[in-house]
């Protein structure tokens, strides 16, 4: 794996080859002027930043494990919210993924947690990202101590796999700032393989960066300004940790869940994870 085959990747990913008939043809307008190079962090040379930001995206997430029996039990929360101003560069490609996003206003959060409740949902964790305008901040998803293969399905379709070592997997995330428009950023979250490093030599951040692997097929994009949120979950539940979809949203070791509406203990189940992502703030 290397880095021209990330960048060959995202090539044939932002012009237009994505194998997908059914898109609809404004989901790919949201795409248009990303850069390649802009996908990456940034990094310092000879101790200076490349660029100053001024603006910076305050985002809020919030984990969730429900019961991975009652992922279909997820009807209610999906319809509490809309695929309006959210973006795919492949529907069909980001649902074989076993990916489903959605999005809405913080003032419909009460009635989602009520649907989380019901259906067993437990929050496991609550993250802060602040995300510089035309920067990135990454989510940590998934720890992979062992390298391991990653089946995933192509944006023609295809099923493919990478070979990764270890690493993480994590959410990507980027803001884009919208010229016309203040206080609203296109966020851009694309999976992504990394070798997390803590060190402050450039040139280890950039080599680091040169085994990155990206997965365009689960990418979305969405416009977000504060109050707005994106949730995003898995179509269905494997239970399995071979695929994107797999390491992204299964726990098998799980968790002890209680069902209210029943009178029994708590019971260890197999786990599926679900993320929300506020917008907290813009500062411009």
């Amino acid at each position: 794996m290397t880095r021209s085959l990330c960048v060959a990747v995202l090539i044939l990913w932002l012009t237009g080859g994505t194998g997908c008939k059914t898109a609809p043809k404004e989901e790919r307008q949201i795409w248009r002027q990303i850069k390649i190079g802009d996908l990456a962090p940034s990094v310092k040379e000879n101790g200076r930043d490349r660029a100053k930001f001024l603006a910076t995206v305050l985002m809020e997430v919030r984990v969730f494990e429900l019961p991975g029996e009652n992922v279909d039990q997820l009807d209610d929360l999906w319809r509490l919210l809309s695929p309006k101003s959210v973006y795919m560069s492949s529907y069909n490609a980001f649902t074989d993924n076993s990916f489903r996003v959605k999005s809405g206003r913080i003032e419909a959060w009460e009635k989602v947690q009520q649907v989380l409740t019901e259906v067993g949902a437990q929050r496991m964790a609550t993250l802060s990202l602040s995300v510089p305008d035309n920067d990135t901040s990454d989510m940590p998803v998934a720890d992979l101590p062992t390298g391991k293969v990653i089946a995933f399905v192509g944006n023609d379709l295809s099923s493919q796999t990478v070979n990764v070592g270890p690493g993480s997997l994590v959410l990507r995330l980027r803001a884009e700032p919208i010229p016309w428009v203040r206080g609203v950023r296109k966020i851009i979250a694309y999976p992504t393989y990394t070798l997390p490093t803590t060190s402050a030599i450039p040139q280890l951040r950039v080599i680091a960066r040169r085994n990155e692997f990206y997965f365009p097929p689960a990418a979305f994009a969405a416009q977000m300004g504060p109050g707005d949120l994106v949730v995003l979950g898995p179509g269905h539940y494997t239970g399995e940790q071979l695929t994107l979809g797999g390491l992204f949203f299964n726990n098998p070791l799980g968790g002890l869940f209680f069902d209210p509406a029943k009178p029994n203990p708590p019971q260890q189940k197999p786990a599926a994870r679900l993320y929300a992502l506020i917008c907290r703030s813009i500062s411009d």
